[in-house]
């Protein structure tokens, strides 16, 4: 009997309710503290305190533009706040790493309150560069104005189509130790 492999994004619902269906076309690798992340991997909130290294494939003529969201927020079964934008970089030239680009919105940690959150990185080629600040405004820094970021409106205002690449992480709160 033949097995059928599944696409974690669409296992995982990222293909659905963030992203519309698509093929990756660029390599991309999500790193932190130098493990590399796979689709679905759980990881602790104190394991993802600092901005993660992005390693982008393609070539240096082409820009991209790199989104982290949470679409879980305030929790995954009434997430009414979706999405949380966590970071944003644009003009990351190929074949390097999101420190190349232009940061819009700086890296918040993940901070999961109730039930298991994806954390999701998203991944765009621009059509030329600044794409992304052409008619988005960056989100300030309060957490207020990161809530109901929607990617696929993004993509659409900015006219990046569909995603190039994308990884996800899941992440759950940490129980405090017990004392005696």
């Amino acid at each position: 009997m033949a097995r059928v492999l599944s696409d974690p994004l669409k296992v995982g619902r990222v293909i659905g309710d963030v992203l519309d269906p698509f093929i990756p076309t660029i390599k991309m690798s999500v790193f932190y503290n130098k493990k590399e992340i796979f689709n679905g991997y759980e990881l602790f909130p104190s394991t993802v305190t600092t901005r993660p290294r992005i390693e982008i494939g393609g070539d240096m003529r082409s820009l991209f533009t790199l989104i982290m969201i949470d679409p879980d927020v305030p929790g995954p079964s009434d997430p009414y706040l979706r999405e949380h934008l966590h970071w944003m970089v644009t003009d990351i030239p190929g074949s390097t790493d999101a420190t190349f680009g232009k940061e819009l919105t700086s890296y918040e940690i993940p901070m999961p309150i109730i039930g298991i959150h994806r954390y999701v990185f998203v991944l765009f080629k621009q059509n030329r560069k600044n794409k992304g600040v052409v008619s988005v405004t960056p989100p300030s820094a309060s957490t207020s104005s990161r809530d109901h970021f929607n990617t696929r409106d993004f993509s659409a205002e900015n006219d990046l189509g569909l995603p190039v690449a994308a990884v996800y992480f899941n992440a759950r709160k940490e129980t405090a130790p017990k004392r005696r």
